[in-house]
């Protein structure tokens, strides 16, 4: 599509606000995240400049997975969202292991929220 072409069509800009929650969502699917049925969206950070983003997403994962395998899954997942849902070319995922709970954690945290 030539500068004119686009022109002509207007323009489509997408919040950060938009990104940041496809990429929570995009998070909150892999496996072996504690806070995941909680909602990620205060968890994730982007930074939006032009074509380009970046994300941060700030995780508590559960003891007994892959630590790396499960950051790896975060970026992979995260990536493919942003870009295929917006257009927008993700320059990098970064996560941020900040906390590690055990199993048996996790089962109690479902069970005080039914």
């Amino acid at each position: 599509m030539t500068k004119e072409e686009a022109r002509e069509k207007g323009h489509v800009s997408i919040s950060q606000e938009v990104v940041t929650a496809i990429a929570a969502i995009a998070a909150s699917q892999v496996e072996g995240i504690f806070n995941r049925e909680e909602g990620m969206k205060r968890y994730v950070d982007t930074e939006v400049e032009g074509e380009n983003v970046k994300v941060t997403v700030r995780a508590t994962l559960v003891h007994g997975n892959s630590l790396y395998k499960v950051a790896k899954e975060i970026q992979t997942r995260v990536r493919a969202e942003v870009e295929q849902m917006t257009g927008l070319q993700v320059s990098g995922v970064n996560v941020d292991i900040q906390r590690l709970v055990t199993p048996e954690e996790q089962q109690l945290s479902k069970k005080e929220e039914e």
